[in-house]
């Protein structure tokens, strides 16, 4: 018990405390003389480990994982298997799951487990909530660090209690699905936010004036039925604030209309596309601090905001307090009805979300893939073949059909974005009105209360400290963090909770790093190393500007 009072969290060792112990469990030596423990379940002894050689048995197991990663165990009986991956070192971090206090507070009682339960490598859960269990792996599993995650079962108490088990193995699953789909994302892009974002904050020293609260706005995606409601934007009543997407700004400016603002979100260069003609003098454009430093240079009214990244909230509570503007959509749309809501909006009208390949087109007229195809055509690869390599590259390419004969094409990631944009909309207080034209059908959902508030005006307020001092400081911080040594999961462990917040803001970077070294299967502390360094030295290049 008093290894899981300084190692657990107090939900466990208070269900611990107050559990009384199980009267269906007895324990019997081993031939090899380890103590094992017996379940009595209707006339039946079931023994949790070998009752030959419990240890030797723990080490075999242990012998079929080759590689060093997160570890989960599903049941923990007299921890022998546990003991054998501690001992030959595959453990970099995991978590112990068992169901049943009463039960486990027998074993506890019985054979001495502080070996493992005081391992600052794993956390311990008892009977613990999908929630409970879900908060604990989010923070705990960490895969630009620890690689493969693999799930260990004590078979005895899995098929002993195999609802449970199961359960908790579901949620495990759905928690990777999810996590995985974020770790893709850092890997791809997780370098390319941190040298935009420490390349933006001079011009993000700035000042501009602030904007609103609004009451009423509409929003432009650039999918191809925005060509259906041109004439349907131009008369739109001056009260309604017009954002366009980065994606959706030229088609509107091909056709004279001039949006109250826009907003992008993309961190890769070629976002700059969208901005390569000369804009409205004064036209605010909201924008992502991962966003490329060349978008803040192309245009005037730069708007910063902080994302979920952990440098952007880093940024914002050390720099200058930037909105937060939900950008875990995925797409500039999701991102553009969240700005909307951030100011007030109380009715969103939302035009070009097709979030498909309407009849095998991808984006309307005018946007910028058009020049962008027109200046890489050939006599050999001429624009139509361009178009159609862009659309056919998917590899989860599904058409469907419509009752009406129309007929669209829609891949995994457009299906995740609907998704996540009916679910921010049924969560917000404000109602969102689709104007659907070929694209898929989108929700038309009530707002989940009245709004109430009259929004916010959307200013960064003042800096805390110069953009230089700032870098300098966080540079320092990165230095100082030294060398992580092994095994990493001791060593993220033994973190002040400084240390942890100024991880945290590299995290995406070493996902990257990692993905470049895969093929080398790296060490965990090796990558930290790597990404301490090449953080350093972007801060470092950043700093040459001033």
């Amino acid at each position: 018990m008093l290894a899981l009072s300084t190692s657990t969290s107090y939900l466990v060792t208070k269900r611990l405390r107050e559990a009384v112990s199980s009267e269906n469990l007895s324990f019997e030596p081993a031939r090899s003389g380890a103590l094992i423990p017996i379940l009595s379940r209707g006339g039946r002894q079931i023994g949790l480990h070998s009752r030959f050689d419990p240890e030797e048995e723990g080490r075999r197991i242990a012998q079929g994982f080759s590689q060093r990663g997160f570890y989960i165990f599903l049941g923990l009986g007299a921890g022998y298997g546990i003991q054998a991956f501690l001992q030959n070192d595959r453990i970099s971090r995991g978590i112990i799951i068992d169901f049943d206090a009463g039960l486990i507070r027998s074993i506890l009682e019985t054979i001495d487990l502080t070996h493992i339960l005081a391992d600052k490598r794993l956390e311990f859960l008892v009977d613990p909530t999908e929630a409970e269990l879900q908060a604990l792996f989010v923070s705990t599993y960490i895969p630009s660090l620890y690689g493969n995650l693999s799930v260990v079962p004590l078979r005895s108490r899995v098929d002993d209690s195999n609802d449970v088990f199961q359960g908790a193995a579901d949620c495990i699953k759905r928690l990777m699905e999810a996590v995985s789909d974020d770790y893709s994302v850092q890997a791809f892009f997780g370098k390319r936010w941190f040298t935009n974002i420490v390349r933006n904050m001079k011009k993000a020293d700035g000042n501009t004036p602030p904007i609103g609260p609004i009451h009423r706005a509409a929003i432009t995606a650039a999918g191809p039925s925005l060509e259906l409601f041109v004439e349907e934007l131009r008369a739109l009543p001056p009260e309604v604030f017009l954002i366009a997407t980065d994606t959706s700004l030229n088609v509107l400016l091909g056709h004279g209309i001039v949006p109250h603002a826009v907003i992008t979100i993309d961190c890769q260069h070629i976002s700059y596309f969208h901005f390569m003609k000369k804009l409205p003098p004064k036209l605010p454009v909201f924008m992502d601090l991962a966003t490329p430093p060349t978008v803040a240079r192309l245009t005037g009214s730069n708007y910063f905001f902080s994302s979920g990244h952990p440098l952007a909230r880093y940024v914002a509570s050390r720099f200058r307090a930037f909105p937060c503007i939900d950008t875990s959509g995925g797409n500039v749309t999701h991102a553009a009805i969240s700005l909307a809501d951030y100011l007030g909006a109380a009715t969103i009208d939302l035009y070009g979300a097709d979030l498909s390949y309407p009849f095998g087109k991808a984006y309307a007229r005018g946007s910028y893939v058009y020049p962008y195809f027109d200046l890489r055509q050939s006599r050999l690869k001429p624009v139509e073949s361009l178009f159609s390599h862009f659309l056919f590259r998917n590899q989860s390419l599904t058409r469907e059909h419509d009752a009406s004969g129309r007929f669209r094409y829609i891949t995994k990631p457009l299906v995740a974005y609907r998704e996540r944009l009916e679910r921010l909309a049924s969560q917000g207080n404000f109602q969102l009105i689709p104007h659907s034209g070929n694209g898929i059908m989108i929700k038309a959902l009530p707002p989940a209360q009245p709004r109430k508030d009259q929004g916010r005006m959307f200013a960064a307020g003042k800096t805390f400290q110069p953009a230089r001092q700032f870098l300098e400081e966080y540079r320092q911080a990165i230095d100082e963090l030294g060398q992580p040594v092994r095994p990493v999961g001791y060593y993220m462990g033994n973190l002040s909770a400084r240390e942890r917040d100024i991880w945290m803001t590299l995290l995406p970077t070493a996902a990257a790093i990692r993905r470049e070294l895969a093929d080398k299967d790296p060490e965990p502390e090796k990558i930290l190393e790597l990404t301490r360094q090449w953080c350093i030295s972007r801060i470092d290049e950043a700093l040459k500007a001033y």
